[in-house]
């Protein structure tokens, strides 16, 4: 029950916040990278990786891996993002997701994932080529 109020939750953030065919369904896809679609929808309800479109309530994340901390153009980022000296990579981004306030204390960022499976997976989709 929790499972489909949590999910029914970010269903309706998404349809809120106007997000657009965050995921490329097509038939190709294989069940993998759905997976990791999946892995990722929690985080979309507030972050975009398309290079096409700006930033939402958290910056675009396209293109994040091996990019300086705090540096996309065009985010208002907290002082503490553009100061951690970070560049993202699967071990910063790990270590981030695990626990976002211990890594830059005073990022605005609000939420942990600890699911070490979960976390591997939005690193995979972040790390992937555009489809």
């Amino acid at each position: 029950m929790r499972r489909c109020l949590l999910l029914l939750g970010v269903a309706a953030a998404l349809c809120a916040c106007g997000q657009r065919d965050v995921f490329n369904h097509a038939s190709d896809a294989t069940p993998h990278q759905r997976e990791l679609e999946r892995a990722f929808a929690i985080c979309a309800g507030c972050h975009d990786t398309r290079a096409d479109l700006g930033h939402r309530v958290g910056p675009n994340l396209h293109g994040v891996i091996g990019r300086r901390a705090g540096t996309a153009p065009g985010y208002a980022y907290s002082e503490a993002m553009r100061d951690s000296g970070i560049v993202w990579d699967a071990r910063t981004l790990d270590a981030f997701l695990a626990w976002p306030q211990k890594q830059v204390p005073g990022t605005r960022m609000p939420n942990a994932t600890s699911d070490p499976q979960r976390r591997r997976a939005v690193i995979e989709y972040l790390s992937a080529p555009p489809r």
